[in-house]
């Protein structure tokens, strides 16, 4: 279920944005529980995944608003404001599929540091995959400072770490010097508001 976004990510090559229309948009404010303390996360861009004719997932990404204005592609995978990645299922996927191209898809960009270190955090992960997924389910993942991550499949929580080393491979997917997405796009709105 984890891994379930990110099998596709980076096994199958080639993104197409923009969303379609008549797909359901991703809400402008994400609302994060840390603990007590309630966190809002803004919309700062969102891309399509496309394999060959094949729509996989539509992917949103967030940031705390009041951090939205120094976050770019050079220091968006850096420890700091909450991050959340929102993904939304286009077609069905095989939980075998899931761990296969999840656990190749956070080699794609991640630095060997990063590897051996979260090597533990990784392993829990895919270990955690433990369903398919199928068209409209939805899988988001986010990053709180201290390397604090949780995952949810379908609103449940379905993993937690504390390890920065893993949040970095995990945002490298799409983030990273081969992403998965147009990176570009999933920062497009904070492009937008310097531009304004």
């Amino acid at each position: 279920m984890i891994g379930l976004l990110l099998l596709l990510l980076a096994a199958w090559g080639g993104s197409q944005s923009a969303l379609a229309s008549g797909t359901e948009p991703f809400p402008p404010v994400l609302t994060i529980a840390d603990g007590d303390e309630q966190r809002q996360l803004a919309l700062t861009g969102n891309d399509r995944r496309v394999v060959l004719i094949f729509r996989v997932y539509d992917i949103a990404h967030y940031a705390e608003s009041s951090d939205l204005a120094p976050m770019s592609v050079a220091n968006v995978i850096d420890d700091g404001p909450a991050k959340a990645i929102s993904i939304r299922f286009l077609r069905k996927l095989r939980v075998n599929q899931i761990r296969q191209e999840f656990d190749a898809s956070l080699r794609l960009n991640g630095q060997p540091e990063w590897l051996e270190a979260a090597q533990p955090t990784i392993d829990a992960f895919l270990a955690a995959i433990d369903r398919d997924a199928s068209k409209g389910d939805r899988f988001s993942i986010v990053w709180l400072d201290g390397g604090r991550l949780f995952a949810e499949f379908n609103g449940e929580r379905a993993f937690e770490a504390s390890d920065t080393a893993f949040a970095k491979l995990i945002w490298s997917i799409w983030f990273g010097e081969e992403p998965v997405c147009d990176r570009d796009k999933l920062l497009a709105e904070l492009t937008a508001e310097d531009d304004a």
